[in-house]
């Protein structure tokens, strides 16, 4: 069985902060698990069931409770959302046996909850591995998709390369991983612009949190699949992406690719990788606009 934190008081701690961080939300919502082949998945929604329903995914290191805090309350007058726990991740789902590299599908899984849900389209949404989550079930299952938004994320080319140019953002805090180093290393990640972090400290705290107590090994069994760009252009309406301006340099290759592709995108000023959290309005209004713009279209 797969171990998702490192210790059971690891857990307890994040769980307790994840419980507080929804007290911050600002919306009703609701919190429910779906039972699939592979564990239990921990789903947050909120919004009237009867609008269109958008699945909601955040990335490695994170949880639905602190991904979605700044964007929920405005995202579910629009929309039924569903925020999901990736399962492996710091969150509240809970993997089985099944859930292995030998037998685990990430598509199969998101199929079951959508499922579970008795979703049939839908919209996606992510940010980060989210993103590229949102974008690789669009691909393969493009009937069951009516529009996916891409934050920060989208097709892999070059994984290990992502991965390396991610950690070296990271040096040289994360060897002595500290409190102190672990909150630079969050601010790292995003805009000095933005300040998020300096109206939200809870989301630091957080995030903190989940780097020090996380098993990060626990998401190896989540298989990545490389960019097939037929695929992608094939469906390249229903995608649109949004990619923060802060180290763009960084990002040129996937810049490269979405001009390639001529993929629609937007490059938001002032935002980092977290870039929801760090414009939450402009995101919440590109989200909404796009979506609805593909409602219309269906």
């Amino acid at each position: 069985m797969v171990k998702v934190f490192k210790r059971e008081a690891g857990k307890e701690r994040v769980l307790r902060s994840y419980n507080e961080l929804l007290g911050r939300w600002a919306t009703e919502f609701r919190e429910l698990d779906i039972e699939t082949e592979y564990g239990s998945t921990h789903c947050i929604t909120a919004g009237d069931e009867g609008n269109p329903p958008l699945l909601l995914l955040h990335g490695v290191g994170d949880n639905s409770a602190v991904m979605w805090m700044l964007n929920m309350q405005e995202l579910s007058r629009h929309f039924y959302c569903i925020a999901v726990d990736t399962i492996g991740g710091p969150g509240k789902s809970i993997p089985n046996a099944n859930f292995s590299k030998r037998t685990f599908s990430q598509v199969d899984w998101i199929t079951a909850v959508a499922d579970g849900l008795g979703i049939g389209k839908f919209h996606l949404a992510g940010v980060s591995n989210g993103a590229y989550m949102a974008f690789n079930y669009a691909t393969c299952l493009p009937e069951r998709v009516d529009g996916v938004v891409c934050m920060e994320g989208g097709m892999i080319t070059a994984p290990v390369k992502a991965m390396i140019q991610t950690l070296m953002m990271m040096f040289p805090e994360i060897l002595v991983p500290t409190r102190n180093n672990l909150l630079k290393v969050t601010r790292k990640l995003s805009s000095p612009n933005s300040g998020l972090f300096d109206k939200h400290p809870e989301v630091a705290e957080h995030l903190v949190l989940l780097m020090k107590h996380h098993n990060q090994q626990a998401m190896f069994v989540h298989q990545l699949q490389l960019y097939d760009k037929e695929k992608a252009v094939a469906i390249r309406d229903k995608l649109y992406f949004l990619v923060g301006d802060y180290k763009l340099g960084h990002k040129k290759d996937f810049l490269e690719i979405l001009k390639d592709g001529d993929f629609r995108y937007k490059v938001i000023g002032d935002a980092g990788h977290g870039v929801n959290h760090e414009q939450p309005e402009i995101i919440n209004r590109e989200i909404i606009s796009f979506l609805q713009e593909q409602e219309t279209q269906v």
